[in-house]
């Protein structure tokens, strides 16, 4: 009887899965485990929430790049690589021999709304290139801060170059297209595209070359 019952007290003792040791009853096993394993018990308690912070943090960050994807999906590409004047089409009759500082303004207007010039255009905006022509450190074609559509055209020898006397260097400075079939990103697939000189259509778009005191007017009008 003796051996049963020291057989029976053994198999009804309580075991410790971390470290394989056998307890008489529960309160032993919770006072092994506190003294002996508080520390591994604390650490994988910590452990799940450290690891859920890291977890949420990469899914947030996962979905602000796929909204900035999105977003810069949606801007339209329209700069201007090359500059697309016809040299053998241009009027160069009207530009002198010596330096040219004019002042033409042009007016933008898209589905009857206007569109103003880009400031500084030629400068600190758009290409900053040619700067030899100007003098200056800024594009031969530019704009300061008027709100009038202002166009400084400052060139010490235009007959050298004469494409950047014309409306379509104008455009490629400010790095967006415009041809006789496209201005921005409209064109003439949705739309009529016209450009007017001094209240007279004109039908030369960026080859046209620009005088002194000229008022141009570019409109397009959705069909």
């Amino acid at each position: 009887m003796g051996y049963l019952h020291h057989k029976e007290r053994a198999s009804l003792r309580i075991h410790c899965t971390l470290c394989n040791r056998d307890f008489q009853d529960a309160g032993g096993l919770a006072m092994h485990t506190a003294a002996k394993h508080g520390s591994s018990k604390q650490t994988e308690e910590t452990k799940t929430p450290h690891f859920k912070t890291i977890r949420n943090w990469g899914i947030g960050l996962g979905a602000l790049l796929l909204l900035g994807w999105l977003f810069a999906s949606l801007i339209p590409n329209y700069t201007v690589p090359d500059l697309n004047v016809a040299l053998d089409e241009l009027d160069v009759s009207s530009i002198p021999p010596g330096a040219v500082h004019w002042h033409p303004r042009l007016t933008i207007i898209i589905n009857d709304t206007s569109v103003p010039l880009l400031e500084n255009l030629g400068h600190t905006q758009g290409k900053k290139i040619d700067t030899y022509l100007s003098g200056m450190g800024m594009a031969p074609l530019h704009t300061h801060t008027e709100k009038d559509g202002t166009i400084h055209l400052e060139n010490n020898n235009p007959r050298s170059r004469p494409e950047t006397v014309t409306l379509g260097y104008f455009f490629y400075v400010w790095d967006v297209p415009f041809n006789a079939t496209c201005i921005f990103e409209y064109c003439t697939d949705k739309g009529n595209l016209t450009l007017a000189v001094n209240d007279k259509e004109n039908l030369l778009f960026q080859n046209y070359v620009m005088n002194d005191k000229d008022t141009i007017t570019i409109r397009y009008t959705p069909f």
